[in-house]
């Protein structure tokens, strides 16, 4: 598995253990705390690529966006 698929699959427990609204600027900091990768265009990129796997829905206006389970029922 490579590095990015395994940091996908970590991002994905992690999503399950944590529900809830997700932000690239929520999981950057998440990430820079844990010692995980630090850029928040590599957060904003994994978020969006769960996003087009199936796996979480995009909420918000394009300057406010976040991520949630696609199984996940939220009311707009």
């Amino acid at each position: 598995m490579s590095a990015r698929e395994q940091r996908l699959a970590d991002l994905l427990d992690l999503l399950q253990a944590e529900p809830g609204r997700w932000s690239a600027g929520r999981l950057h900091r998440r990430r820079r705390a844990a010692g995980g990768p630090v850029q928040r265009g590599t957060a904003r990129r994994d978020l969006a690529e769960l996003a087009r796997r199936g796996h979480l829905v995009e909420r918000g206006p394009a300057d406010g966006r976040w991520y949630e389970p696609k199984s996940e029922e939220v009311s707009q």
